[in-house]
């Protein structure tokens, strides 16, 4: 067999900051038993990305993973996603020890599966987004780009999370529900009536719904 046919392994990059970035950088060394390198990207006063780091990666023989947590609305992961795609890299999603993803599941690039995490049948988990460990998406359920769903969140069947949605830990969205886009939902419960775009739900307050309309 000639070198050329041997197929190349590539290496694995897990690039971001905080916590996110030791949980994938575990996870995926974990779920593939391979090396996986975790390189910390900062920003500056003007919140620019130092993108330095990943000089010393061949893009065209590594694979990468953008990890940063739900913060600014998931967007900081989003825009370090959006730099790695332009330097060349192929983005890489991960799914945990324990976590199931049926065999009809569509998850997109840059996708987080938690350990115990389920992604159910015929279920969509689109790019860029984060389902942490023991959530539950149920039968054609679609979670949008850009998405932040916390432990032991439960979606129903056919619900639809919108892009940049945060789902946090104890809520659980009823079958066939939608919730907009560029919601925080942070008070625990059952919601069975769909959320209309820009709603935070948030425990600090008396009122716990408060809308940004535009």
């Amino acid at each position: 067999m000639s070198t050329s046919s041997i197929p190349i392994m590539k290496s694995k990059l897990v690039a971001g900051g905080g916590d996110m970035l030791d949980l994938a950088t575990r996870a995926w060394s974990a779920a593939t038993g391979d090396p996986v390198i975790g390189v910390e990207i900062s920003q500056g006063v003007d919140y620019a990305f130092n993108t330095s780091p990943l000089d010393a990666y061949d893009p065209a023989t590594t694979l990468l993973f953008a990890a940063f947590d739900e913060r600014f609305g998931n967007f900081k992961r989003a825009d370090l996603m959006r730099e790695a795609l332009a330097r060349g890299f192929q983005l890489a999603s991960i799914t945990a020890p324990g976590g199931v993803v049926a065999p009809d599941a569509k998850v997109g690039p840059n996708v987080f599966i938690g350990s115990g995490a389920i992604v159910g049948a015929g279920s969509v988990v689109e790019f860029n987004s984060v389902v942490h460990a023991g959530a539950v998406i149920d039968y054609g359920a679609r979670v949008k780009a850009s998405c932040w769903i916390d432990s032991g969140v439960t979606i129903g069947r056919r619900a639809e999370i919108g892009a940049h949605c945060i789902l946090r830990m104890g809520v659980a969205v009823a079958s066939n529900v939608k919730i907009g886009r560029l919601c925080d939902i942070g008070v625990p419960g059952l919601y069975r009536t769909d959320v209309a775009s820009k709603t935070v739900y948030d425990p600090r307050y008396d009122e716990p719904l408060v809308v940004y309309g535009g």
